[in-house]
């Protein structure tokens, strides 16, 4: 399966961690992550802080790798198409299993859209750049 999203660029202090997840949730890599009675679960729609999965955990598995801090930008779908106006907005994610930049109204404005020239492609839907503005693990 495709991940949900990638990673765009990295800046000198990316760092990554080992987090305690729960064992019966699947999370694949590229997945956003949240945490749910201090375990690590796939991130929804009211997520209120995250980090960004770099490789998968599996059903049965106790551990992942995880973003610390925000040093980094990552690419996604929305759930609307790009708009010029959409620069450095706040915003949040929205679906359940595929998940997406939520473009269109959300509330917990958990990321921050790109503000670069190529943050996002006018009336498309495709790789919309964004940093999270609340991440899991300062």
């Amino acid at each position: 399966m495709a991940k949900d999203f990638k990673l765009k660029q990295v800046g000198s202090t990316f760092r990554t961690r080992m987090a305690e997840k729960a064992s019966a949730t699947v999370i694949e890599a590229g997945d956003l992550v949240a945490l749910d009675t201090n375990l690590i679960v796939k991130a929804g729609a009211a997520s209120t802080k995250l980090a960004y999965a770099i490789n998968a955990g599996a059903d049965g598995e106790t551990s992942i790798e995880v973003t610390e801090g925000n040093d980094f930008t990552l690419t996604g779908t929305g759930d609307g198409v790009w708009s010029e106006d959409y620069r450095g907005d706040l915003a949040g994610i929205s679906g359940t299993t595929d998940l997406l930049v939520d473009v269109t109204g959300a509330s917990t404005n958990v990321i921050r859209l790109g503000v670069a020239e190529d943050a996002g492609v006018v009336d498309s839907t495709a790789d919309i750049e964004f940093k999270i503005v609340l991440p899991i693990f300062e």
